[in-house]
């Protein structure tokens, strides 16, 4: 390898946010620095010769950060969006058991994950038609550091790299052998906590035993826990808005959480509890602590190994191999199901026959031999047998080996092939009847007008028993899905000096690549019946390869001005090979500052659940009617009122309130079916994307950086917005849309609808395709600062990072004929400043470090279809301006680190070091949680903290 000595310049900081590792090591030394590859680019340079924006994490920042996954450090960036999919939310996902990354707010499909500069393979479940890399199988310990490419990176990676690459690089050269462990806890739930364990070796010296191999295993676990463990110290003014959290609202259950009337053994509305019940309200129902089952976090457990190798076969060639496998399980726990007469008619789309398919809910009839009131009665029953799981595990591989050395006439190159790829089982029971077991053991699901049933529930399935494993399994049958990826490469590059201009070289990389991928989503036969009420089904069995060749080329056309070119050609089947070029420049403007712009052309291929032949029958949950939620919270509000006049013992006082929740849920947080197929038209995404910024040394050892970015996506892959759908329902096309006739109205009866102004019946579904439907632009700035100086009590590093979120739109085809929608920029989930800031101060072996971490506040609304949360809406629903909003948050995080034993290193990581409580989020309880369920864990979780112990042996 070529090596060269750099000259001290704001070049030698260009990079290090934080600082650079070979910066450092350059300070302290004076040997040469090997040209190495960095994030961005195929030319092997100098690391700090960049003209584009890369943030570099190190693992001492990482250990820092008191981080247990790579999920949570990809958390910590200011350019990530917090909402992506994480295993732990992923429970309604159908990539439950996985996490994503998201930069620039632009989904996780435009971010590209590499594990040493190559791709890993997509996690074998796509969620819905997302297809991405699943950060829980790459092991966090292994890591020695990770690159953000904060722009556009098509015209080197190809594929997906539309909003930026993390490329997570691990160790090399290890040798000696290290054990560590951590535990991290809530200081005031015990029950929120997760540990990880990990052993990490090596051998051997490249130059002189010719090899070096590194073994790194990792175990990580994390609890599971449930509401009613941690719901009474949730932020007490949540209480204030809704009933479910208010004080006392748990009863005999605990101080908060409201209890149901949909319990066990059940209630017959108008006769009272049924035979067995011991928990009883003050109007005498039966009452069940359904947080007893509302899951606030999933027990997981990983492991994560990785083992790589290199081979030195002479002076100038040198072999590699790598492998990583990994082996996730994710455990939800959900709801009991329920079942009442006043429950909304679920509808679902059936794979089998492409139409959709109705469930009906009726009362107990007067025949049956627990209802002694000669009439129907309206029936409230909590399944408790029911077991209510959904288990996700995975096992994700990549095995790879290759050749790399360097010719006589100084051209590195190098060339690899690899398999790699992953099987997921996703299995659930409960929460959702079988239709057809459901027929067997219980009764009608039709219509009860046009299928009556005197034998409802008194057949198999007993009212009020713990039933049998038999009934239990036709009731409630597993389903799931199997999932199935592999993917084949082989690739091969070079770069080295092509020329020179003025005696200064001419840097150009070549290479390409040839990938072959299949994927297979196969459903269990139950789903793909629609036989599962509710319940989707996605399917996917397809195969493509696609081959690419790239270029890039550096000419230092001035003694301090450099432009680089670049340009990737990617042919997949189905449409025309798309083209990506880049234009970069870098100006050493004087020797303290330097001045970067790029200029690219990006694309994302349409995945193969999206072009090749797939199906998807899902439910979209959390949706407002606007034809009927006005209407139904006037409703709610009236019910209340009613309650409110009641004294406390009477019946009616339950019973009012829990119609109105009912009435709200159905309207203001509906669900709707929604059945999707493939298009094999569909064309690329593409994407225009620019920076422009500057490094600045304003004194030795501290660097500040600032970068302009903008990014346009177009021709954006998906489905119209059914929120978008309904704010224009009247204008589309028949079919579009599909509502239940009034007459199967269970909301609102016929005498409401005439007092309320109901005149649209229930939503059912939606009927589309994948489509290139939409665009989105975003802008912002980036900030950056480094800075290492010594002080009295020893070495002080300081390192921030902040983006201002200038605007972020999304096309809506539906407005106006076609518009720009709101800038979302400071709206619901999309702050527009967010920041953080580090300083670490190492006195001999002790390391001390505090970190501040801001979010902007947020608006509750969304775009221009979001009417519920205008200031509007939030005054009609007694939200003062100072709630319709997400405020902005300030956190401490605080480590402490000491390695004044030989071998051993300790540390203790404090975050929310003052125990803030997050700011108060109504949106999310009232959309996500039905107005019942608290969102947010960190609300209860306080402050944690993690410690650490990592000893080395030798």
């Amino acid at each position: 390898m070529k090596r060269i000595l750099p000259k001290r310049s704001v070049i030698a900081v260009a990079l290090t946010l934080p600082v650079s590792p070979f910066l450092l090591a350059q300070e302290a030394s004076d040997k040469p620095i090997p040209k190495v590859i960095v994030t961005g680019s195929n030319i092997a340079r100098i690391e700090s010769e960049t003209s584009q924006p890369v943030q570099v994490i190190r693992q001492q920042d990482i250990k820092r950060l008191g981080v247990s996954s790579v999920k949570e450090l990809m958390n910590t960036l200011t350019s990530s969006d917090r909402s992506a999919l994480t295993d732990a939310g992923g429970s309604n996902s159908f990539a439950g058991g996985a996490s994503s990354v998201s930069l620039r707010a632009l989904g996780k499909q435009s971010t590209l994950v590499l594990l040493n500069s190559r791709r890993v393979a997509p996690y074998p479940l796509a969620d819905y038609n997302e297809v991405f890399t699943n950060l829980d199988s790459l092991p966090l310990d292994a890591v020695e550091r990770v690159e953000i490419l904060r722009n556009g990176g098509s015209a080197i990676y190809g594929s997906d790299a539309v909003a930026g690459v993390i490329n997570v690089i691990t160790r090399s050269d290890f040798r000696g052998l290290t054990a560590s462990g951590s535990f991290t806890r809530s200081v005031e739930q015990q029950m929120i906590r997760n540990g990880t364990v990990s052993v990490t070796g090596g051998m051997g010296d490249l130059d002189t035993d010719r090899f070096n191999i590194l073994a790194n295993i990792e175990y990580y676990k994390r609890n599971g826990v449930f509401w009613r463990e941690v719901v009474d110290d949730i932020n007490p003014t949540y209480g204030d808005y809704f009933g479910a959290l208010a004080p006392k609202s748990g009863q005999m259950f605990g101080n908060r959480g409201q209890p149901s009337t949909y319990s066990f053994p059940g209630n017959l509305i108008g006769q009272g509890p049924l035979p067995g019940c011991s928990t009883l309200n003050a109007g005498g129902l039966c009452i069940y602590d359904r947080f007893s089952r509302f899951q606030a976090q999933p027990g997981a457990e990983r492991v994560n190994s990785l083992i790589s190798g290199r081979f030195k076969i002479n002076e100038g060639t040198e072999g590699f191999a790598e492998v990583l496998y990994s082996h996730t399980t994710t455990d939800y726990g959900g709801a009991f199901a329920t079942y009442g007469s006043t429950n909304p008619v679920a509808v679902w789309g059936d794979p089998s026959s492409g139409q959709q398919r109705s469930f009906f809910s009726r009362g107990l009839p007067a025949t049956h031999p627990l209802n002694t009131s000669g009439e129907e009665l309206e029936l409230r029953y909590r399944f408790a047998d029911d077991p209510s799981y959904r288990k996700s595990t995975s096992d994700q591989y990549r095995a790879l080996a290759g050749i790399k050395g360097t010719l006589p006439n100084k051209w590195d190159w190098e060339a690899a092939l690899g398999v790699m790829g992953g099987k997921t089982k996703d299995r659930s029971r409960g929460g959702f009847f079988s239709v057809s077991g459901f027929r067997q053991v219980i009764g009608e699901d039709r219509d009860p007008a046009l299928f009556p049933d005197a034998n409802f529930f008194n057949r198999d399935y007993k009212l009020g028993q713990m039933n049998s494993p038999d009934v239990i399994a036709r009731l409630f049958p597993e389903n799931g899905y199997d999932g199935k990826i592999t993917q084949t490469f082989i690739d091969v590059k070079a770069n080295g000096q092509a020329g020179s201009i003025a005696n200064r070289p001419v840097s150009v990389a070549v290479g390409g690549d040839v990938r072959h991928e299949k994927i297979r989503i196969m459903p269990t036969a139950n789903l793909l019946a629609g036989d599962i009420v509710s319940n989707g089904a996605s399917a996917a069995n397809a195969s493509r390869t696609n081959e690419s060749l790239f270029a890039e080329v550096s000419l230092p056309v001035l003694e301090k001005l450099e432009l680089i070119g670049a340009a990737r050609y990617d042919k997949f089947p189905g449409f025309s090979g798309r083209f990506s070029p880049k234009v970069a420049a870098r100006w050493q403007a004087a020797e303290s500052f330097l001045l970067r712009a790029t200029v690219e052309s990006g694309f994302r291929a349409p995945n193969l659940t999206e072009s090749a032949q797939s199906s998807k029958f899902a439910f979209d949950n959390g949706v407002t009617d606007p034809k009927r939620c006005d209407q139904a919270q006037a409703l709610a509000n009236d019910l209340r009122t009613q309650a409110d006049a009641l004294p406390p013992s009477d019946p009616n006082v339950a019973l009012l309130l829990a119609r109105a929740d009912t009435v709200e849920g159905n309207e203001c947080a509906t669900g709707v079916a929604s059945i999707v197929r493939n298009n094999p038209n569909l064309k690329p995404e593409t994407s225009r994307s620019a920076t422009l910024g500057f490094v600045l040394e304003p004194v030795k050892g501290t660097s500040i950086a600032l970068d302009y970015f903008r990014i346009e996506r177009k021709n954006e892959i998906g489905l119209k917005n059914t929120s978008e759908l309904l704010s224009a329902e009247d204008s589309l096309p028949a079919g579009t849309i599909t509502r239940l006739p009034l007459a199967q109205d269970t909301t609102f009866s016929a005498a409401e609808r005439a007092t309320y102004g109901v005149t649209a019946g229930p939503l059912a579904s939606t009927n589309g395709m994948f489509e290139n439907v939409s665009k989105t632009k975003t802008s912002g700035v980036d900030l950056g600062l480094a800075s290492r100086f010594t002080v009295p009590a020893g070495r002080l590093d300081i390192n921030g990072n902040a983006t201002y979120l200038i605007d972020l739109r999304n096309f809506a085809p539906t407005r106006n004929g076609g518009s720009w929608g709101d800038n979302l920029a400071g709206r619901y989930n999309y702050s527009k400043f967010t920041a953080n800031l580090m300083a670490a101060l190492t006195t001999g072996a002790y390391t001390n470090s505090l970190r501040a971490v801001y979010f902007s506040p947020q608006k509750l609304q969304g775009d221009y279809f979001d009417e519920e949360y205008t200031k509007e809406a939030c005054e009609a629903n007694e939200w003062g301006s100072g709630v319709c909003r997400v405020g902005s948050e300030v956190r401490w995080d605080y480590n402490f680190a000491y390695n004044g034993i030989k071998n051993l290193t300790l540390s203790v990581n404090i975050r929310n070091l003052f125990d803030q409580r997050p700011p108060l989020d109504l949106k999310a309880v009232n959309r996500d949680g039905g107005g019942i369920v608290p969102q947010n864990l960190d609300d209860v979780a306080g402050r944690r903290i993690r410690l650490t112990a990592e000893y080395r042996f030798f």
